[in-house]
């Protein structure tokens, strides 16, 4: 037999220079956090120009947990380096 887990406290909304921003779907409190202490950095970053690779770099993250942050705070962003069409032989 097993133990039912305890559920987990989850999120909605952070709360951001005093300002609430609604999230995507819902998160865990600790993930919370980190958003909430890392939703400047993205926005400079974004704002700047930087490209997510760059953006993950200069954070320290991979570049699929930064989507992952966009995604989770609903931001768009701006400088996406389109791949070239695969060629067709």
């Amino acid at each position: 037999m097993t133990t039912p887990r305890k559920p987990t406290k989850t999120e909605a909304t952070i709360t951001v220079a005093s300002r609430p921003i609604t999230l995507r779907r819902p998160v865990r409190a600790d993930f919370a956090k980190r958003l909430t202490e890392n939703h400047a950095r993205l926005t400079a970053l974004n704002t700047a120009g930087k490209s997510q690779k760059d953006a993950a770099e200069a954070m320290g993250i991979s570049v699929p947990l930064l989507r992952t942050w966009l995604d989770v705070l609903n931001l768009k962003w701006s400088n996406i380096q389109p791949r070239a069409p695969y060629s067709l032989r």
